[in-house]
């Protein structure tokens, strides 16, 4: 009796290595990829859904006959802090020998894990970290399939000239813009990539103030912006001071269309705290929904097929967008890149990689795919990623940019 229970305790230890691992098949019958995610910790609850994405990828691609007639197995690995992710990707690349790596969706996480993959020339496919440092450090085997921060700035702008001014009846050069952010990293970094793009579309910024995110008090800020009367305010902000800042903004009047980030006036708490006052504001950064019904042939047919499969391993519940972007980076590795390397070589899968020019609407959730060169500020880029544009409609943080997965209209109400 005991005998058999050991043995039988044995083979389901025997089996979930060959599955996890891949160990139960030969290194020519699969292709073995490693993934690094936090799947514990406080980062665990985006690094899931993220994961979701690449999983779910992964079946599709395997359903579908694999890559070249070879199926695609998974070595995932932990990472809840970047000391761990810097101590999986060693261990990826040493003891299971891989040579192709997707994860990590937090930046601190990705910057950690990228090192030791550029280190061992092994090549990196980053699906969700936004920080403009991941790609900036001239490294060659890593590749960012998403958005960066500084491409959200510039979208904002964008979107400013393109899209707003019209509806405000004004040209973009007759709009009035005020920058105001928190002296941190994250408020200087984004306010100093809007003000850029400002300046290159010839748009008038009347003010740029900064402040600390610990102030209890922004009446002074409010009140400068008062007497110069910008049309729109560009708000860098973390969640409390971005509260602090829309109170007393109406406690004294300030009839300006209010534009934040994902990070304060996107933040759920934002809504709670405010209520009726949220409604209208904007924040730009991570897509806080997304539709496929515009998607073009292709991408939509994909897509459809993600979400489908996704409900029906999570209860029938909607992916969110930390899963569709972890699709997508995966997704552009199956369908894009590996086939073009025909290996998982790292250097063949990096001229694949910069040999792609995928036109938006083509490629993933309707981005295109073209990676900024080894000699680029930005190497390892998706140029043709695209990042969110959301607003407060009737108590729901809407997308409502870019137009193709957009799930609302942008609604103006600008008091006079």
């Amino acid at each position: 009796m005991v005998r058999n229970r050991w043995l039988k305790v044995f083979l389901v230890v025997l089996v979930g290595i060959f599955f996890i691992g891949g160990a139960g098949f030969a290194a020519d019958d699969v292709w073995r990829i490693g993934t690094i995610y936090p799947l514990t910790g406080p980062l665990s609850k985006n690094g899931v859904k993220n994961f979701d994405g690449v999983k779910i990828a992964t079946e599709m691609i395997n359903d579908a006959g694999g890559i070249l007639g070879k199926k695609v197995v998974l070595v995932s690995a932990d990472a809840p802090n970047p000391q761990a992710a810097a101590s999986e990707a060693n261990r990826l690349i040493t003891n299971e020998k891989v040579t192709c790596i997707i994860g990590t969706q937090a930046s601190s996480l990705s910057l950690a894990a990228t090192v030791v993959a550029e280190k061992n020339k092994v090549f990196y496919i980053e699906t969700e970290g936004v920080s403009g440092l991941i790609t900036a450090r001239g490294f060659k085997y890593l590749f960012r399939t998403t958005f960066s921060s500084g491409m959200m700035s510039a979208q904002m702008v964008d979107y400013i000239a393109k899209v707003v001014a019209p509806k405000l009846g004004k040209k973009p050069s007759q709009l009035k813009i005020a920058v105001v952010h928190e002296d941190g990293g994250f408020g200087t970094a984004i306010s100093k990539g809007l003000k850029a793009r400002a300046k290159a579309l010839k748009l008038n910024i009347v003010s740029d103030q900064s402040y600390s995110a610990k102030a209890t008090d922004l009446s002074g800020l409010v009140l400068k912006l008062k007497q110069v009367k910008p049309d729109i305010v560009l708000a860098v902000q973390y969640i409390n001071d971005a509260i602090l800042f829309h109170r007393q903004a109406k406690e004294l009047r300030l009839k300006s269309l209010i534009m934040g980030t994902t990070a304060g006036q996107g933040n759920p708490d934002f809504y709670k705290a405010l209520g009726k006052d949220a409604e209208g504001v904007i924040a730009f950064g991570i897509p806080s929904e997304f539709s496929i019904k515009n998607l073009s042939s292709q991408p939509k047919k994909d897509a459809a097929e993600f979400v489908k499969r996704y409900k029906a391993s999570h209860n029938g519940g909607y992916p969110n967008p930390t899963s569709f972007v972890g699709f997508a980076g995966a997704w552009i590795l199956y369908k894009f890149i590996m086939p073009r390397a025909k290996s998982l070589d790292p250097e063949k899968l990096r001229q694949a990689a910069l040999s792609l020019d995928v036109p938006k609407g083509q490629g993933v959730l309707n981005w295109g795919i073209k990676f900024a060169g080894p000699d680029a500020k930005n190497a390892g880029q998706n140029l043709r990623a695209s990042a969110g544009i959301n607003q407060w409609q009737n108590g729901k943080l809407r997308l409502i940019w870019p137009k193709e997965v957009a799930t609302s209209d942008l609604i103006l109400n600008v008091k006079k």
